[in-house]
């Protein structure tokens, strides 16, 4: 049996009838070809920080492991009736089937309520297909953008949570968004995918007609508090914010209240609002250009 829904659950659809304006958003997609990057936490709270600040936010959660949805409230592949991503690869459900209120809570248990402003596009664990469906999709490249495109003006921001690869959906992600976001932690070894995500979407660009996107922005997470937590963590911070001066965001710093959030399953603006690192996400998501909104 499916569980009620929570308070102050608004269906997408109702906000589609409502007509109030927003948009048309602009859309980032969070890279890295490497899992545990930081990538969905930093999603999740950017998006949830900018809808505290006022913003229609969305959230594209396109990773089978279903993070980003686990982390609004749900869990996809236990909800029978719950359209996800897989089923509009499929043919069988439109996207606006599986935009969702983000909840602050489990879906289904006492207390979740939804959060003003936030929305998710559940993934399903059945996404690790996406790969092979896509590849004998006439315009493949392009698929996830008519999706975004069909809601932008409902919207002031979509984030794009991708899986930890340089995939085909992750192509997807970069032709559908305005802007890429390489999110790594601050190790040597990390620090170079920015360059190999720099050079795929210089690859994209020479290969595809009317791609926008560009690596607009850097972020840093993880960062250890002293230099007595890794000399070569603290040295190989000073090199990126060098080497991408111009792009970086506020760094988040290494914190226990990020995990504990996460298995709440609750935003950190909801879970720790006075916190560090809920502050230093409410300062990165000013500094992409959603400071409070003036009602």
């Amino acid at each position: 049996m499916t569980p009620p829904l929570p308070l102050a659950f608004i269906p997408f659809s109702e906000v589609i009838a409502a007509g109030i304006p927003h948009g048309p958003a602009r859309v980032f997609a969070m890279v890295n070809q490497s899992g545990g990057a930081g990538k969905t936490t930093s999603a999740v709270n950017i998006a949830a920080s900018a809808a505290a600040y006022g913003w229609r936010t969305l959230i594209v959660d396109g990773d089978a492991q279903c993070d980003a949805s686990v982390a609004c409230g749900y869990e996809p592949d236990l909800m029978e009736s719950q359209a996800t991503l897989y089923d509009v690869l499929l043919g069988v459900a439109s996207f606006e089937d599986t935009i969702v209120p983000a909840l602050a809570g489990k879906y289904g248990a006492e207390g979740t309520v939804a959060i003003e402003n936030l929305y998710i596009a559940l993934a399903s664990a059945e996404l690790e297909d996406a790969e092979q469906m896509l590849a004998t999709r006439v315009g493949r490249e392009f698929w996830l953008r008519g999706l975004i495109d069909a809601v932008r003006g409902h919207f002031d921001l979509i984030i794009i949570d991708c899986p930890g690869n340089l995939g085909l959906y992750v192509v997807n992600a970069i032709v559908a968004c305005d802007e890429v976001i390489g999110c790594v932690k601050p190790g040597w070894k990390e620090l170079r995918a920015l360059t190999r995500i720099e050079l795929k979407i210089e690859q994209i660009q020479g290969a595809l007609n009317g791609v926008k996107a560009y690596l607009s922005k850097v972020l840093v997470v993880d960062a250890p508090t002293h230099r007595s937590q890794g000399a070569v963590y603290d040295d190989s911070k000073k090199t990126v914010a060098t080497a991408y001066e111009e792009q970086m965001l506020p760094m988040v710093r290494r914190s226990p209240r990020i995990p504990e959030a996460y298995a709440a399953q609750k935003a950190l603006c909801i879970y720790d609002r006075a916190g560090d690192a809920t502050q230093e996400y409410f300062n990165v998501t000013k500094a992409l250009g959603f400071a409070r909104r003036k009602k």
